[in-house]
Formats: C-alpha cells, sequence, structure tokens
C-alpha cells in the first residue's frame, strides 16, 4: 500500500512540475498535400529567402530571413529530397527582378516567386513565409512559419507546411525565470519541425497524419484515469466502512464488536487517504487539458464557432479569456 501511494504522489508531483516549468509547445498542424508524390518530376528547386513580418523592419528583420533561409536549407538539404538552388543564384535572379533585396524581404509573394523561379529554369519553387514572429509578454513568445512548394510548369502547391511554436515561461515558485524563450529558440524549433514534416511527406508519398496528442495532454489523462480509480476506490473503501459501522451497532458480542471496529478503522484509514489523492489526481489532470497550448491553439485553427470561452493561465495569474473569430 505504501509503494502505491508512493506512485501517486510522485505522479501528482510530476504533473505540477510539467504545469509549472518553462516549455515550447509545438502546436500540430496537419500540412496541405495535393495529392501522390512518389513520382514527382520537381527534382530541382529554388528555396527563396523567407519573407518576415514588416514589424520586424526595424528589428532585425533581415537578419532573422537570412538565418531561417539558411538553416533551412541546411535541414533540407540533408534530407536529399531536391537539388536546392540557392545562395548566389537566387541573389542574381532577385537583384534582377527586385533591385534592393530588402523590398523582398518584407514584400516577397508567392507570384513573384514563380517568377524567379522561372528565370533560374528550375522545376519547383519553396516559397517561405514568417507569419507570427513575437514575445507577446514576458511569459509567452510565439512563432509561426509556412513554406510552400509550386511546381512552375502546372503552377500546382504540391505542398504547404506550417509550425507554430510556442513559448511558456517558466514558474517563481521554482526559482526559474518566468521569460519564456526567446524567439529566436522558437524558430530554430520551427525550421527544424518543418524540415521534418516535408521529409515525412516525402517518406510517405503523400498526406500524413499528425498527431493531435501532446504529451501534456498524456500526462493529463493518465493523471485523470489514475484519480478515476483512486476516487473509485475510495468510495469502495467508505461503503465498506457504512456497513462495518452497521455491523458494529448491531453486534451482540465481544468479539464482532472487536472484529468490526478494526474493520472501521481500516476502512476509515483507507478511504480517507485515497479520496483526497483521487480528486487532487483529477484537478491535476484537469488542470493539465483546460491549460494545455497545443489543445487551445489548434482548436483556434480549427473550430467552426465564432466564439469561446477559454482558461487562461499562467504562472503569474489566473483568469478567463474570450477568443473570436472573423
Amino acid at each position: 500500500m505504501r509503494r502505491f501511494l508512493t506512485f501517486l504522489v510522485l505522479g501528482v508531483l510530476a504533473a505540477w512540475l510539467a504545469g509549472c516549468t518553462s516549455q515550447i509547445v509545438r502546436v500540430p498542424l496537419a500540412p496541405y498535400v495535393a495529392g501522390d508524390l512518389k513520382n514527382s518530376p520537381v527534382r530541382r528547386v529554388a528555396v527563396l529567402p523567407v519573407v518576415v513580418p514588416d514589424y520586424l523592419m526595424d528589428k532585425g528583420g533581415e537578419a532573422v530571413s537570412v538565418e531561417l533561409t539558411n538553416q533551412f536549407m541546411t535541414e533540407l538539404a540533408a534530407k536529399r529530397l531536391f537539388d536546392l538552388v540557392g545562395g548566389d543564384q537566387v541573389t542574381e535572379a532577385m537583384t534582377a527582378s527586385y533591385g534592393n533585396l530588402r523590398e523582398w524581404v518584407y514584400q516577397g509573394n508567392l507570384s513573384s516567386a514563380v517568377k524567379i523561379a522561372r528565370e533560374l529554369k528550375t522545376e519547383g519553387v519553396i516559397f517561405g513565409q514568417v507569419k507570427r514572429f513575437v514575445q507577446s509578454h514576458l511569459d509567452q513568445a510565439e512563432f509561426e512559419v509556412q513554406f510552400e512548394m509550386v511546381e512552375i510548369g502546372s503552377l500546382e502547391t504540391l505542398w504547404s507546411v506550417r509550425e507554430l511554436m510556442i513559448g511558456k515561461g517558466g514558474s517563481p515558485a521554482l526559482n526559474e525565470p518566468v521569460t519564456a524563450p526567446p524567439t529566436s529558440v522558437l524558430s530554430e524549433r520551427g525550421v527544424q519541425g518543418a524540415a521534418e514534416r516535408i521529409g515525412q511527406i516525402y517518406e510517405t508519398g503523400g498526406r500524413i497524419e499528425v498527431s493531435q496528442t501532446s504529451p501534456r495532454m498524456i500526462w493529463g489523462y493518465s493523471l485523470l484515469s489514475a484519480g478515476a480509480v483512486t476516487t473509485v476506490a475510495a468510495v469502495y473503501y467508505l461503503t465498506m466502512s457504512s456497513q462495518a459501522y452497521r455491523k458494529y451497532g448491531s453486534a451482540d458480542s465481544a468479539a464482532d464488536l472487536s472484529r468490526y471496529q478494526d474493520d472501521t478503522k481500516e476502512y476509515d484509514q483507507m478511504w480517507e487517504i485515497l479520496g483526497p489523492i483521487g480528486l487532487g489526481l483529477i484537478g491535476g489532470g484537469t488542470y493539465l487539458l483546460l491549460t494545455d497550448p497545443a489543445r487551445q491553439y489548434a482548436e483556434r485553427e480549427t473550430a467552426p464557432v465564432r466564439f469561446a470561452l477559454m482558461p487562461v493561465v499562467t504562472p503569474t495569474r489566473y483568469g478567463v479569456g474570450c477568443y473570436t473569430r472573423f
């Protein structure tokens, strides 16, 4: 019994640590894939500099674009899926079209990317664009990037992958900095994730399934299951205790009185221990599920509802937030 209680306490402690410590959450977003890519003729592909939001114009946006583009080229080249065209060849073609590469970094678009790819005589072009690059407040940061490949001959989008990374801050209770992981770390993870998705697409030869289950969700459901079992056990012992009390009240011998008294003590001890533990596990599991950023952001992307209420829980405050889709 002591070993069982030890495991339960450790489970509650682990769940609390999982909810408090700083983390990087990868929101599960399924990529778009046009169809069967096993026999795709596209081999020579141009990779253009990643376009970034104009609000980064005075915050090192060009440097962010160069860093993300180089990282993506490196990650994709390691998978040996295409004959990649980049570097000086792309720079020359873009200079001829734009004159000022700074203009492309903030205003580049897919139609211009196709035009540049035609000048480079490639079979396809990969256009990357940062959708979100914000440190919204100290305890949360967000990075979102999208890469899509277009076949030049047919102008068909063969695939599009999107990565959304959420950085959550730590807990002052653990003497950790409340500050979330910086966007530079999130962007590195996001580009790695995008290259990983592209590799999975070509390994499968078409559409892939993206698991909607996050580690936090696994912990949450595990604690709920353990809590349900523990609570049922507590109810069982409470029922047995009630029966023992009734038998104790109707006992007519010293032996029966002693036996039922011992039973009531044992049963009372068990339900008094298991009850709070079960409720604590259920509460911990519910907390982890309700505050799972991956679930919240995935629901924002797919839910048909226009208005929703959801809990907003950070290491320093609690509340209820409103979310509206237009």
